[in-house]
């Protein structure tokens, strides 16, 4: 028994007729009473009453008609919605971003993103850049965008753009008292605090040993606005307020961006038309934001 055989016997018991089944349908009658034939020969019952002017069901034929119409239906259904799958018309995206990235990047291109694709849920995540690779790597979501925490060969890395490092402290304090860049020798003796982005960084090293850690940015700004110390961040995550005050670094050093996605996985449609928009929108955000856009070259 095929989807066809159902669709035969609904219309003919729509039609009441052989000849109208067949030409609603835009098949010969032999193949109509044929299809209805082997349904029947099928089912062991039968289902419709045939006489010279008309066709009527019989009471197990009446009874079937719903059961048919619904399985029709939820396979109609289901095809369509794989369709309006495919083509980028239904879906749900879901990602892990930095939250630097997620507040200051991504609105523009979300904006852009859902006016093409309005039949598109999204869903997303802000995390620091270890949290947003492991959520990648444990198939938590579809997609990250996070500076590289450690090389994972499970992953891919497509470089997006690259922001500026910088000092930040308070307004209050010797080093924000001056403008200008600040040579990473003047940091010596001063309480640096430690973040999940600075731990990450080259530079890291020149700071020497912190007794103080921060890993939400929430918290650190708290405490950079106390004046216990200062730190680095990139230019994307530095607050406009008067309390706080950056000034450039030399050497300079910068926070590469990276589309992060599980090696040899295939990506929802969804999915893709999300990467799709972030690529094509991201030269506009570089320009907005005064970033450095990167080679597209994947790193491991």
């Amino acid at each position: 028994m095929t989807l066809r055989h159902l669709r035969t016997f609904i219309t003919v018991a729509e039609e009441g007729s052989f000849n109208g089944a067949a030409e609603k349908l835009s098949r010969t009658q032999p193949a109509i009473t044929l299809a209805v034939k082997q349904l029947e020969e099928f089912i062991g019952l039968k289902l419709l009453e045939r006489t010279t002017r008309q066709v009527s069901t019989t009471t197990e034929g009446e009874n079937f008609i719903p059961i048919a119409q619904r399985l029709v239906r939820d396979f109609d259904t289901a095809i369509y919605d794989l369709r309006a799958t495919a083509e980028r018309r239904s879906g749900h995206v879901s990602m892990a971003i930095v939250p630097s990235v997620a507040s200051n990047v991504l609105p523009d291109i979300v904006k852009a993103f859902s006016t093409e694709f309005p039949g598109i849920h999204l869903h997303l995540d802000d995390d620091s850049s270890q949290g947003v690779q492991r959520r990648v790597e444990r198939n938590e979501v579809d997609f990250g965008l996070s500076s590289l925490w450690k090389p994972n060969k499970l992953l891919d890395f497509r470089p997006l753009f690259a922001d500026k490092l910088e000092l930040i402290c308070h307004a209050d304090h010797p080093l924000g008292k001056k403008t200008g860049p600040v040579h990473l020798k003047e940091l010596e003796g001063t309480t640096f605090l430690d973040t999940g982005i600075t731990q990450t960084l080259r530079i890291r090293e020149n700071f020497g040993e912190s007794k103080f850690d921060f890993p939400n940015i929430t918290t650190l700004l708290a405490m950079l606005k106390s004046n216990l110390g200062v730190s680095v961040l990139p230019s994307l995550a530095i607050p406009k307020t008067d309390d706080l005050v950056s000034r450039p670094l030399l050497p300079t050093e910068v926070r590469a961006i990276y589309l992060i996605t599980r090696k040899g996985w295939t990506l929802s449609p969804a999915a893709e038309a999300m990467i799709d928009t972030i690529i094509r929108e991201m030269p506009k955000q570089v320009t907005k934001h005064g970033l450095t856009m990167l080679k597209s070259s994947a790193i491991e």
